[in-house]
C-alpha cells in the first residue's frame, strides 16, 4: 500500500499537476514530490505520468 502523502502526490501528479504545484499543495519541496513519485512509479511498476494517470483510472 501506498503511504498518504505518496498516494496524495500520485493522484495530484495523475491529474496532471506539476511538481511544484504538487509541493505547494502538500507543503513539501518539489524534491520530496520526486521522492513520492519514484516510490509510487516503482511499487505500480510503471515508468510515467501517462502510465500512472491509466493505473489510477483503472483502480
Amino acid at each position: 500500500m501506498i503511504a498518504r502523502d505518496k498516494r496524495r502526490a500520485t493522484e495530484l501528479a495523475a491529474d496532471g499537476l506539476t511538481n511544484r504545484d504538487i509541493a505547494q499543495r502538500l507543503f513539501v519541496t518539489p524534491k520530496t514530490v520526486e521522492v513520492h513519485l519514484s516510490a509510487s512509479y516503482r511499487k505500480l511498476g510503471i515508468g510515467s505520468r501517462r502510465e500512472l494517470a491509466g493505473v489510477l483510472a483503472v483502480a
